[in-house]
């Protein structure tokens, strides 16, 4: 151990060490110079737990990464279990496990140490938690464990379920309740009712059969935390923590900050098992019950891969408090700033506004662009989802919107049809997936966000639906935005493909027109743009007059060209309308054909949009 003469001559050594920092260097020694020693357990697979993104992005102790630092430890110790038949481990041993994980966190990068420095992500904090006999589910021996408890129902839904949980829907939400029937066996077994250990040995003893490797297992343990987060939306979220770490105020507290993940877990079951007993008590006549039904209240776990969990601390941060002058634009889903990461890189935070049908969105939102990946679709870099706090984080698109742009008028109409042919692109992609098209529902200007070379990206998948390859068209509520409806959806409700088609020969005409999209008439009252197309004058008779010069120059051929493929796009039957692919092969030939038109450059595009003041409102909800 490190004496109180070796801290003062460190201190003296380097006279810039506060208070803080010499007790997180003391700590690491020590624990370097007897945790590891006599841990048993094989941190090296547990770290593999740990995502990229804590180091990259975690910056503060009410972070994402600690519920992940916490599943790392209980991988490691099922781990052990299997091999040595040991579940919960002396309090000497459990104390050296949890500090000898902190330091091989922190040594090699994966997690910054003011993380573990702090109450939630604490590990050694109180290892006494983690300790065999302190608590009565915590078992020395697994078969011990095994024995009091049936648990061949959680093993065989969870532990023998398909690999990835967080994908199959009906296979998690098995495994969900068969953890919740284990949890509450061991606590008749055991005649305890503290949440926390029994809800770790059940984990334990769900997978003493085998020895999972760390991507199985961080699926499993995605399907029933995600849950929690879920859960928190219905207004539990003072009784049940919900990670990423919220708020320090709770009504109740369970094992504060050392057994933060174990508790999301159990805490987890709980609350879901006293959700079921209540839908149970209040049943309507026949045993049907009257309550808002568990699985839709729940929702489904959001997935992770690939995405960025971020708390509302580090948002916070990032956006400067979510200070106004990073204020990129409001649409009808809530407030869009610009932040920056530790990492530098620069992200859209849009934070939802606190309404049920907004949240669903946010939701839908998360679910399908999560599964996307297409250099035509923005990209979503994570998501924050506390309580009464959601956002998306989007990669940053520095040239605003489609519809900023047009209404600027900076753009030349090669440009314009570049940007089209992008986002029928995108659209392409979405409607030809094999496991079921996908229909964004509200393709609009405002919906078409711009790089930094002046590419278009289609973003905003709160209203997307799925239709199963099966199928044609699903039956559904109306969405979208006034102006870019198809006829034929709003009329009958069934949305296809070909709702998309219609809302992009509306955006089409806008491009060429440079108008909105519902527009004033001579009488004072309004009409769609659609009309245009059938009032017999062409192109000639729309074209934005800020083209004029263009459409001399370059010939008026690739103005009514385009104009046709638009008229056919916004045809009111459905069944005449073309699909995207030709749509965007018709644009790419017409594109080839304008090598004598003018092409502004990518810095022309996006230099009235580089500051938050002038982004021109990105995710505005006007019908432009």
């Amino acid at each position: 151990m490190i004496t109180q003469r070796e801290r003062e001559m460190r201190r003296r050594r380097n006279p810039n060490l506060n208070g803080s920092a010499v007790a997180l260097a003391v700590f690491l020694a020590s624990i370097a110079a007897v945790g590891a020693a006599i841990c048993p357990y094989d941190f090296e697979s547990a770290a593999r737990i740990i995502p990229a993104g804590c180091a990259a992005n975690a910056t503060a102790p009410a972070t994402g990464c600690c519920w992940y630092v916490f599943a790392s430890f209980l991988y490691a110790a099922i781990r052990h279990a299997n091999r040595t038949g040991a579940a919960f481990l002396p309090e000497p041993t459990a104390r050296a496990c949890t500090t000898a994980l902190s330091d091989r966190l922190v040594r090699r990068g994966l997690v910054p140490s003011v993380i573990l420095s702090g109450d939630r992500c604490n590990l050694a904090g109180d290892p006494v938690k983690f300790a065999a006999g302190s608590r009565p589910c915590q078992f020395r021996r697994l078969s011990d464990l095994i024995s009091a408890v049936d648990l061949s129902n959680a093993t065989r839904y969870c532990a023998r379920a398909p690999f990835d949980l967080t994908r199959d829907q009906p296979a998690c939400v098995d495994c969900q309740d068969a953890v919740v029937a284990a949890t509450f066996a061991l606590f008749d077994a055991t005649r305890s009712r503290e949440i926390v250990p029994c809800g770790m040995a059940a984990t334990m003893g769900i997978w003493a059969s085998s020895v999972p490797d760390p991507a199985r297992f961080t699926s499993y343990v995605l399907c029933l935390v995600q849950i929690l987060e879920n859960v928190g939306n219905l207004g539990a979220a003072s009784f049940v923590p919900s990670p990423p770490p919220s708020s320090s105020h709770r009504t109740t507290k369970i094992a504060a900050g050392s057994a933060a993940v174990i508790l999301v877990l159990s805490a987890a079951f709980f609350l879901v098992l006293c959700l079921v007993r209540r839908r149970r008590m209040t049943g309507g006549p026949d045993g049907m019950t009257t309550d808002m039904d568990l699985t839709s209240a729940i929702q489904r776990p959001l997935p992770t891969a690939g995405l960025y969990v971020f708390s509302k601390a580090e948002l916070r941060r990032a956006t400067g408090g979510f200070h106004v002058r990073n204020l990129l634009g409001e649409g009808g889903a809530g407030k869009v700033y610009l932040g920056v990461l530790p990492s530098g890189q620069h992200v859209a935070v849009k934070r939802i506004h606190r309404k049920k049908k907004k949240l669903g969105e946010f939701y839908r939102e998360v679910e399908v662009i999560s599964k996307l990946r297409h250099r035509r679709l923005a990209t979503l870099v994570g998501y924050c989802l506390q309580p009464n706090n959601h956002a998306l984080v989007y990669e940053y698109m520095p040239g605003g919107n489609l519809a900023a742009a047009l209404r600027r008028g900076q753009l030349t109409w090669w440009r314009r049809l570049q940007i089209a042919a992008d986002v029928a692109e995108g659209l392409a992609y979405l409607h030809q997936l094999h496991d079921g098209c996908v229909v964004h529902r509200d393709v609009k200007p405002n919906n078409v966000l711009l790089a930094d070379d002046g590419r278009g990206k289609l973003s905003d998948f709160g209203v997307a639906k799925v239709v199963p390859p099966e199928l044609t068209h699903v039956s559904t509520g109306v969405k979208g935005t006034r102006g870019y409806v198809d006829p034929e959806y709003f009329a009958d409700g069934h949305v296809s493909v070909a709702a998309d088609v219609y809302s992009f020969g509306v955006m089409l005409l806008q491009v060429i027109s440079g108008s909105r999209a519902v527009v004033e008439t001579p009488s004072g009252g309004q009409e769609s743009i659609v009309q245009a197309v059938r009032g017999g004058g062409g192109a000639a008779g729309i074209v934005d007059r800020r083209l004029a010069a263009e459409f001399a120059d370059c010939g008026g051929s690739s103005f009514e060209e385009v104009f046709a493929l638009a008229a056919r796009c916004v045809m009111p039957e459905k069944s005449r309308r073309p699909k995207m692919a030709d749509v965007l092969a018709e644009l790419r030939r017409v594109l080839a054909e304008l090598e004598s038109c003018p092409r502004d450059s990518p810095l022309s595009v996006t230099a009235a949009a580089t500051s938050p003041t002038s982004a021109g409102d990105p995710f505005s909800s006007s019908t432009f």
